[in-house]
């Protein structure tokens, strides 16, 4: 089988047994949806979160994406808009239409900031392009609180990594939290099931539709389903040994992410996606048994 760009869940055959027997689904509301996210992001113990409880507003959105949306329309009247070099690519897409700068060493941060109060920063957590957190990740957010620069961190990944211990607390910088079920859960992806969590309120599109419960009943429904049933350990429980023999047999170096090994420049050149000797491939068709 072939190796592939992008980052897609794994093609699990229990995930979509699980998914087909569902009986019909009662509606869920904002409140325990945010509970049950809650509790799941610390129910397992490869990756832990403290200081969540410091974000005191919830809402759903429609996977991380509008997330991303709000926050860049949110400062892009003032503010430039901060990626690393090799996040999710998303984020370029939107960067054409206001003001945007890739940060192409992450350890000279200060190099591109122009001042305080002047850019805002969203970072992913395992890093995109690596499977892994960041190894700037925390100097990055150091600098990020001296030179008031808002931060949206990207959980994303958090259903299908290890090694990920974060403290919201340290960061006052981060503004914004975002997860979705989107990567841990094949069947989920089409369904957008995300949350956005802010330390302050934030009056947005997102808060609007979510204050008028327009949000997507039948998504978040199924989100607290699979969160009830999967845990955020399930994906390296289940395929550890096998994620380990594929990448043995492919030569690929292992991530903290159980979807993505790294490749070479010889045989994934084209799966570079700006970092310098990076070559990220997906192997989740590899492990996915549908």
């Amino acid at each position: 089988m072939p190796a592939v760009r992008g980052a897609r869940p794994i093609r699990n055959s229990e995930v979509l047994d699980f998914h087909n027997q569902l009986p019909k689904l009662e509606n869920v509301s904002l409140e325990h949806y945010d509970s049950v996210w809650r509790e799941w992001m610390n129910y397992g113990e490869l990756n832990s979160i403290t200081g969540l409880e410091e974000f005191n507003f919830a809402d759903y959105t429609q996977g991380t994406s509008q997330t991303f949306d709000q926050f860049i329309l949110r400062h892009s009247k003032d503010r430039e808009i901060l990626v690393l070099k090799g996040d999710f690519q998303y984020h370029a897409c939107l960067g054409k239409h206001v003001e945007f700068k890739y940060v192409d060493y992450p350890h000279q941060l200060e190099s591109v900031i122009r001042g305080p109060d002047l850019h805002a920063l969203i970072i992913s957590a395992p890093f995109s392009d690596f499977g892994c957190i960041h190894p700037d990740f925390d100097n990055i957010l150091r600098v990020c609180n001296v030179m008031q620069i808002p931060v949206c961190l990207d959980l994303a990944y958090w259903g299908i990594s290890k090694h990920i211990h974060l403290e919201l607390e340290m960061y006052p910088c981060i503004t914004d939290v975002t997860c979705s079920l989107s990567k841990p859960f094949f069947t989920l992806e089409n369904h957008r099931v995300g949350i956005r969590w802010t330390r302050e309120y934030v009056d947005d599109g997102v808060s609007m539709l979510n204050e008028v419960s327009m949000q997507n009943n039948h998504s978040m429904s199924l989100g607290v389903e699979y969160m009830r049933h999967f845990g955020p350990d399930y994906n390296w429980t289940k395929y550890a040994e096998a994620y380990g023999d594929i990448c043995h047999d492919e030569d690929l170096v292992w991530s903290d992410t159980v979807i993505f090994g790294l490749g070479d420049d010889v045989r994934h050149a084209e799966f570079n996606r700006g970092v310098h000797g990076n070559y990220r491939v997906c192997i989740s068709e590899w492990l996915g048994d549908v």
